[in-house]
């Protein structure tokens, strides 16, 4: 979901959660929740209910509020909180109805969406769900006043740009046709419509609740939802407290009401090495493995088994700001695409990333692996800057801002190194995520050290998200812009059979890649632990959350492990 470090989204350096989705009996309303795979022999247990899940994030959330949900630490919370209206199936494969009772109804030539809701939900604090709530969210998500990052996600619905750029008081394209059914109308066919609503950004919020508060900012301190948790407490810097909605409207295949635990607490303030040792304690549910680590794990014999690995849909790179001396000489960029050796930074890292040559991931449709034919070349590298007019290299320093955490120092110090071997000298700016997310949002970057993990599966997530220069700044931060770039992405976000629109995708990669709009530098492989006794903890394959609803304790076992 998002950024790395942008807009849309970003990895924000902690891996933060997956779910175990849903699958809905569509025409009665009951919504099942089937068994999770299962991780060790005693998960084939009936699953328990009580217990609160222990885990950590090193930073604060940006937010709590739907509408400013950019980043992966701020939509690992707020989905247990909030519901929309369809979300990802356990394959991440396939859009599943949640709080509608099905699919929408399809016409107009594929510009209308019909969509009946789910009944008798209530929100946590006991309000009914209806359709008005939806179009309240939709209107709220386009407000001007709000200045949801977000918005640009719902373009292709009518009404929605005019209301956030002021030209009309609401989105005419989102209509209640009743209490439980609303309809979307589009401007034109669009094939990621369903998959956009997926997105924490269409998360429905209480229109009696939210619209009486003193500040809309006070949302995202005191959040309601229909989600399966409601939110307790949130210490700034210390910890994040949810507890479960006892009324939530998802039961398990057996009737079993949903979520299985008492609640989640976040502990905020501490890294990965930090997190390794808690877990290693059993103080701490969840821990990624720090690299210094990583080797020893894997052999320790008490540790190994409760390791889980995923090969994440995401990207790393480096950019200049385009807007800016002197990357907006190609020339230069094209050096930086020559400087690094992406092999040292693998070894770096205890080959848990891959070499990246190429935007999308190896997952995606139309991965390819090295587009432009770029090769790690320092004597190229310099020629480039030669030829741009800088003999002796680049002058001055150039601050890289990045999200500071173990692993990114180290790899940020590797980069700074060889970039300073062909001639350009960088500062390293290591900030908190959400400070990180404050400038390169706002086009404030010189140098970024940023990232992006997938919305959804389609390659308009990657391509047109983070280089059509109507993304410029929030998605599009280095300030890419080629008009033939957006003149094709524009008109392949409208090709409906994904298989066609591939090729046009490949060749716009290529262009953009040939433009060095950035330097691709690794694909993720994150690896994690997670104790014994929690179990249906798999990670979800489009976002690295565990579906914290059907995740169960068995809490014999763990103070069995845990006494004394």
């Amino acid at each position: 979901m998002k950024k790395l470090g942008t807009k849309k989204s970003a990895v924000a350096g902690v891996l933060a959660a997956s779910l175990l989705i849903v699958s809905v009996l569509s025409g009665c309303g009951q919504t099942t929740a089937p068994q999770a795979q299962q991780q060790s022999a005693s998960s084939s247990a009936t699953p328990q209910m009580g217990g609160v899940l222990r885990t950590w994030k090193q930073y604060d959330p940006k937010s709590l509020d739907p509408t400013d949900c950019g980043d992966t630490d701020s939509y690992d919370i707020q989905q247990n909180i909030y519901d929309g209206l369809v979300m990802w199936d356990k394959s991440g494969k396939e859009i599943v109805p949640d709080l509608a009772t099905a699919l929408p109804t399809i016409t107009n030539g594929g510009k209308t969406y019909t969509f009946q809701l789910r009944q008798g939900v209530t929100f946590q604090n006991g309000d009914p769900f209806t359709a008005a709530d939806v179009v309240y969210s939709f209107n709220r998500e386009a407000s001007k006043s709000i200045a949801s990052p977000g918005e640009s996600y719902f373009s292709m619905i009518k009404g929605m740009d005019d209301v956030f750029a002021g030209k009309a008081a609401t989105v005419s394209g989102v209509v209640e046709k009743g209490k439980y059914t609303v309809e979307f109308d589009l401007t034109q066919p669009t094939r990621t419509f369903l998959d956009v609503l997926a997105m924490p950004y269409a998360f429905i919020v209480d229109k009696k609740y939210t619209s009486a508060l003193p500040n809309q900012g006070d949302l995202s301190l005191h959040p309601i939802g229909t989600g399966p948790f409601m939110f307790k407490e949130w210490k700034k810097g210390q910890v994040i407290k949810l507890v479960r909605n006892p009324h939530y409207f998802l039961k398990d295949a057996q009737g079993r009401q949903l979520p299985y635990m008492d609640g989640i607490t976040w502990t905020l303030g501490y890294g990965n090495s930090v997190a390794y040792l808690k877990f290693k304690d059993k103080k701490q549910d969840f821990s990624l493995i720090p690299t210094s680590d990583y080797v020893s794990t894997l052999n320790d014999p008490n540790m190994k088994n409760d390791i889980t690995s995923l090969v994440e849909n995401d990207y790393f790179y480096i950019g200049g700001n385009i807007k800016k001396a002197p990357w907006n000489n190609k020339l230069v960029r094209q050096a930086m695409e020559y400087a690094i050796d992406k092999d040292a930074l693998v070894k770096l890292y205890n080959k848990r990333i891959v070499p990246a040559w190429s935007i999308l991931p190896p997952n995606m449709p139309g991965y390819q692996e090295n587009p432009s034919g770029y090769k790690y070349d320092p004597a190229k590298a310099k020629e480039l800057l030669k030829q741009a007019g800088y003999p002796n290299g680049l002058p001055g320093v150039h601050p890289m801002v990045y999200v500071k955490n173990d692993i990114r120092d180290v790899l940020a110090a590797n980069i700074q190194a060889q970039l300073a071997a062909v001639g350009i000298k960088i500062s390293l700016d290591g900030v908190p995520f959400p400070k990180y997310l404050d400038v390169v949002t706002k086009g404030q970057e010189d140098m970024v050290y940023g990232g992006w993990m997938q919305d959804y599966p389609d390659p308009d997530d990657f391509l047109n998200i983070l280089f059509n220069s109507n993304q410029i700044p929030s998605n599009n931060n280095v300030g890419y812009s080629n008009p033939a770039v957006d003149k094709q992405l524009n008109q392949l976000a409208s090709v409906t059979d994904l298989q066609k629109a591939i090729p046009g995708y490949q060749a716009v990669e290529k262009q953009i890649l040939d433009d060095a709009a950035i330097v691709p530098l690794y694909h993720d492989k994150e690896a994690y632990l997670i104790q014994p006794w929690v179990h249906n903890s798999q990670l979800h394959p489009v976002y690295p959350y565990f579906y914290y609803w059907t995740m169960w304790i068995d809490q014999k076992a763990e103070q069995a492990a845990t006494k004394g």
